[in-house]
């Protein structure tokens, strides 16, 4: 998967995404919408 960081509406699409297919109406709610958005989780990290 590319980096959506930093391309706020790409971003906001794939996290919608990811919410709805964890049954989630509300990415917010969803902790794989949050990954993507860079809030929290293994995936927002970037490997240094």
């Amino acid at each position: 998967m590319s980096d959506t960081k930093g391309h706020g509406s790409h971003a906001a699409r794939s996290a919608n995404a990811a919410a709805a297919k964890e049954g989630k109406s509300n990415p917010r709610t969803s902790s794989a919408a949050q990954s993507i958005l860079g809030k929290k989780g293994a995936k927002a990290r970037s490997g240094s």
